[in-house]
């Protein structure tokens, strides 16, 4: 498991490269992320939200979730933790990872620079983790 702070400025080799890879297992600190996170979602509400979250209602909506009141659970995501990506666009992808302190999963979903406004942003969509 590989412990990484979401939102760290990091170099990248390419414009359009996704800085985290989905087959490897992160943990977060979630209490350390919450700020910026609550940040970036305050942000959607005053700047408009990037054309990715589309991605993440899309994969709601595909997988029988409700997109209204977002509710994946545990037991669905786990099996992507560390494996593959929930999805993966020209504008985002969806990742799992993992609190360090309890056994919840978490979905991020990273933008592309496709996003204006928003780009490489990383934003965890289960804020209080997966049902």
């Amino acid at each position: 498991m590989k412990k990484i702070r979401l939102n760290e400025v990091e170099k990248k080799s390419s414009g359009d490269d996704y800085a985290l890879d989905p087959t490897e297992e992160y943990v977060i600190e979630i209490d350390n992320e919450m700020e910026f996170q609550t940040a970036i979602l305050m942000s959607f509400q005053v700047m408009g939200a990037p054309p990715a979250l589309k991605n993440y209602h899309a994969w709601l909506f595909a997988n029988g979730f409700n997109v209204e009141t977002p509710n994946p659970t545990n037991e669905f995501v786990a099996p992507y933790y560390g494996v593959k990506p929930l999805w993966e666009t020209p504008y985002s992808q969806g990742i799992v990872v993992k609190a360090e302190d309890d056994s919840d999963y978490y979905i991020v979903m990273e933008c592309s620079s496709k996003n204006k406004g928003y780009k490489h942003t990383k934003v965890i969509l289960t804020l209080g983790g997966c049902v």
